[in-house]
Parts: structure tokens; sequence; C-alpha cells
């Protein structure tokens, strides 16, 4: 089944996402204000200034998502629509969202296949191809309750939300031009994530790409909880999810028949936020009114580097080709 070509709503915002671009530059250094004053944004080659790419496709998230609360509330959904407005993007998806967008822009009205969370860049992708887009998760409703209803809201006639378990795709070979997981593969236990790697790869055309970012840590981690993935409580304890250091990336993640591994990238921040958000330490309005901050938070703080010899590392973002 092929879907109609979307309406393009966020071009509108382009401008915008440049205009703060060349504010967060300058917060970071006036040397490259002074020089980013003499050229658009959209004209800098990435290997010149990379972080300047990165940001401007981070902001472009950042603005989809507040014109997605908005057009969500005036559609009569006002409960997730005041969500979205309040928590346009969180501190720790600002970034990996910019890597999987510049793969996206790469591409040609590509075939997207989201198997991350939560769904709200799926939804811009969805708005600026004229293919489909699958947004699927293993069991979570909220991809039928809440990004579903975003899509109708949004007019998207080209957006699919399934039930899938990524060990186990439903899909043909060679299906999607673009796969990409965010912040969800570490939670499979056993050896799920090579598998749903090695799934990902059976479903992707040659030449397309892979895009996964996973949380990394100087010493490899795996945490047992009493609550789930969706944060519901167990009655045991289970396997939560896996902090992967270096080693680990090498050995379950960067060497998988098929894929080619274009770039490794490891994020990280400056100061320590992390633990004060991630965490109860904040009082609970606090930590509310800290929410529509956390992208701003996030180009302050984030940083993205080949190693993680300096500052806090977080996570690691790979992206593969299929050879």
């Amino acid at each position: 089944m092929t879907g109609n070509a979307p309406r393009n709503d966020t071009k509108e915002h382009e401008d915008y996402s440049e205009r703060f671009v060349l504010c967060f530059m300058w917060v970071r250094g006036s040397s490259c204000c002074c020089y980013v004053n003499l050229i658009r944004t959209d004209l800098i080659a990435t290997p010149i200034y990379p972080y300047m790419s990165q940001l401007k496709n981070a902001f472009d998230v950042y603005l989809f998502a507040l014109s997605c609360g908005l057009r969500a509330v005036m559609s009569g959904n006002i409960g997730d629509g005041l969500k979205l407005l309040i928590a346009p993007v969180g501190y720790w998806r600002f970034l990996p969202n910019a890597f999987v967008l510049q793969e996206f822009k790469s591409q040609h009205n590509p075939k997207v296949l989201d198997a991350s969370s939560p769904k709200l860049l799926s939804l811009m992708l969805a708005s600026r191809t004229g293919n489909k887009v699958y947004a699927t998760d293993l069991n979570d409703t909220q991809i039928f309750s809440r990004w579903q209803q975003f899509a109708r809201a949004l007019g998207l006639k080209n957006y699919e939300v399934e039930y899938q378990d990524a060990r186990q795709l439903k899909y043909p070979d060679e299906f999607f031009d673009l796969v990409y997981s965010i912040s969800v593969i570490e939670h499979i236990p056993g050896q799920g994530d090579a598998e749903a790697l090695r799934e990902f790869c059976r479903v992707l055309k040659k030449g397309g790409r892979v895009v996964i970012e996973v949380p990394y840590r100087r010493q490899r981690r795996e945490i047992v909880a009493h609550y789930d993935s969706k944060g519901a409580p167990l009655e045991t304890p289970q396997f939560y999810e896996r902090h992967y250091d270096a080693s680990w990336l090498r050995e379950r993640l960067e060497d998988v028949q098929g894929l080619s591994l274009e770039k490794k990238v490891i994020l990280g921040e400056t100061l320590p936020i992390d633990p004060w958000i991630a965490t109860n330490r904040l009082p609970r309005p606090l930590r509310i009114v800290l929410l529509p901050l956390e992208p701003l938070l996030a180009a302050l703080n984030y940083w993205s580097r080949a190693h993680d010899t300096i500052g806090r590392p977080l996570a690691a973002l790979l992206v593969y080709r299929k050879v």
C-alpha cells in the first residue's frame, strides 16, 4: 500500500532553527559567531563545522515538536499536545535526533523503519518523505493512543504504527532505506541487541543506512531493576539495560556481517546534569519546570566526539551502511 505524499508543515520553521544555531554558537564561542554571521548555516560544509550542522538539525526537530504540540491542541487533543509543548525533546535525545535527521536528508524519499523511543522523530520524517514511515514497538500502546493521534492531527497518510519484535521483524528483505533505533536495543536481554542489528541489516536495502544509539560508559555494566523499560513496576527485579564500554561495542555491535560501520561517535556532557534530571534528586515541581529547558541544556552541555577521554560519556552512536 502506498501512502500519499504528506504536507511539509515544518518548512516554515527552518529559518528559525538557523537563528537558534547562531545564538547558541555565540554562547559556545565568539570566534564561531564571527564566522557564522558571514554565511548561512545550511550552506556550511559538515566537515568544517560539524557541530553547527548538528545543532541546526537538532533545533529543527525541537521546533517540529512545538509545531506538533500546537497542532494537537488545535485538533482537540489538548492533553497530549500540552505534554509535548512542555517536554518537546528530552535532554538525551537532542543530539541523536540530529544524527538520524542527517542520514535521512542524505537520501531521496526514503522508506523508514523507526525502532526507537519515543516516536516524535518518526512523525517529522513522515512529514518530509513521500514514502512510508513505520513506527514500531514491542508492546507500547502509546504508538496507537498517542503517536498515531499526532499523525492524524498532522494529516499524515504515510505513517504506520505496528507492534514488532526487533529480533524477528515481519518485513521482507531489503524493504527499507533507513532504519534507526535510539535507546532501545540495550533493553533486549541476552544477545538480543546483536540479533536486532542483524534483523535491521536484513530488512535494509543495499546502500541503506542504520543508525543506533545505546548507553555508553567507560566501564560496562548490566542493570537489573524493579521496573521495565516503560517504567512499569515488577514483582521481582529483572534485566533492564546494559551500559556499553569500548570493548562491548566492538564485541556486540561493531562487527555485523553485511554492515559497514561508517561512523562511531561518543556523546556526553561537560557538566553533570544527567545525575540530577535522570533521578529523583530534584523536587518534582522543579523537575517539571526544567522539562521545557532540556533542549537548551543539551545544546549548551551535550557534546559529540570520536573518543571518551574528556567529559562524562553517556551514549555511543553508530552509523552503518549495508554493503
